[in-house]
């Protein structure tokens, strides 16, 4: 008879389950070596985290001399600060967020409005999209879409302004571009005429009321007759308080090219020297004045078959009330091969005709400007 092996199941169950425990006990400790807090803190030390990775992503930033690869010390939302000078309160500023930098002593902040108070308590609104400020010195720059509206209504555009409290002063750089707009018929740069202005740079000494366009000016005037004046020039000064803007070039300039220009529907100007009175017409008795060297050109109409006019002289006086220019300083008027001068000639615009005083005419042929 042939003998036989009889296994149970039962029995080689409890056979291996020895074996079984064995494999968990290590996989386990597998694991908790894997896990250990010293093998965390070797890997650690092998780089150093970068500061800014736990700082949120942000815009593209305008204002200069920020810290960068810096997680700011403070960060305000709807962020208020209150400049004072004793008891006297200088300017006001509002942000959606601030960043705050101790050891720099620096306010950045973003989606700003800012309040800058004169001696009469009158406030000009400035709105932007940063802002920056040292605590201490209080000097407050503001960038990105700069707009200002001034107590009389009056508005300036600009990428960029700085506002010196203790000067009481704003200044633009001239590699800004700076446009002027008198869009209130309360301005005291709209009365009677519409003044509007572009360019490079801008200076404003509010206690003065005094307004520097010192690079690239131009003046865009509309008279209550409706005549519109554009004046160039290199430089502009406007007395706010006096209601006048002198107009001047740069000396250094070439003496052929030194000229202020001014341009009308029918007439180009040029002069060493322009100035301008943009207060109400119905009181001035000339709003603008060219100096020095002058010469007037009559633009050619379309309808008009007659010669040109010209003009020269060393002063030119507008006057809109009635519409004449007249020209003193040894006047003389071109037309054709006629040339009149005298002591005084007046221009009337709206007949043509030409008035003179001590005339003497005579013929020397075609005349052109030079």
């Amino acid at each position: 008879m042939m003998s036989s092996l009889n296994i149970r199941p039962a029995s080689l169950r409890k056979g291996l389950r020895p074996f079984f425990l064995a494999g968990v006990a290590l996989l386990i400790l597998v694991d908790i070596f894997l896990l250990l807090p010293s093998s965390i803190e070797e890997k650690g030390n092998k780089t150093s985290s970068d500061p800014q990775t736990f700082v949120p992503e942000k815009e593209q930033i305008l204002a200069t001399g920020i810290p960068k690869n810096q997680v700011p010390d403070y960060t305000v939302e709807k962020f208020s600060y209150l400049a004072t000078q004793g008891t006297e309160k200088e300017w006001k500023l509002d942000a959606d967020q601030a960043y705050l930098f101790n050891h720099e002593k620096l306010v950045h902040a973003r989606k700003v409005k800012a309040f800058l108070y004169d001696s009469e308590g009158k406030i000009t609104v400035i709105t932007g999209r940063e802002a920056k400020y040292i605590t201490g010195d209080k000097n407050l720059e503001i960038f990105g879409t700069v707009k200002t509206l001034f107590p009389d209504g009056f508005e300036l555009t600009s990428d960029y302004l700085r506002y010196l409290p203790s000067q009481k002063s704003i200044q633009i750089p001239t590699h800004y571009r700076v446009q002027g707009r008198g869009n209130s018929h309360t301005s005291s740069l709209d009365l009677g005429q519409k003044l509007n202005f572009d360019s490079n740079g801008f200076e404003f000494e509010i206690g003065k009321g005094q307004i520097t366009l010192p690079q690239s000016a131009r003046v865009f005037v509309q008279s209550s007759n409706h005549e519109k004046t554009i004046i160039a020039s290199d430089r502009c000064v406007i007395q706010r308080n006096e209601q006048n803007a002198h107009f001047t070039m740069n000396p250094k300039r070439r003496i052929e090219s030194r000229f202020v220009k001014i341009q009308q529907t029918k007439l180009n100007v040029r002069a060493r020297r322009v100035e301008l009175h943009f207060g109400s017409t119905a009181e001035l008795p000339h709003y603008l004045v060219a100096q020095e060297d002058v010469l007037i050109q009559e633009m050619k109409q379309k309808e008009v078959s007659e010669p040109l006019k010209y003009g020269t002289g060393g002063q030119a006086s507008f006057d809109t009330k009635k519409n004449v220019i007249t020209l003193t300083e040894f006047p003389q008027v071109y037309q054709g091969n006629d040339t009149v001068t005298g002591d005084v000639i007046i221009w009337h615009r709206d007949t043509d005709v030409v008035e003179v005083e001590h005339s003497n005419a005579f013929s020397q042929g075609q005349h052109s400007p030079e």
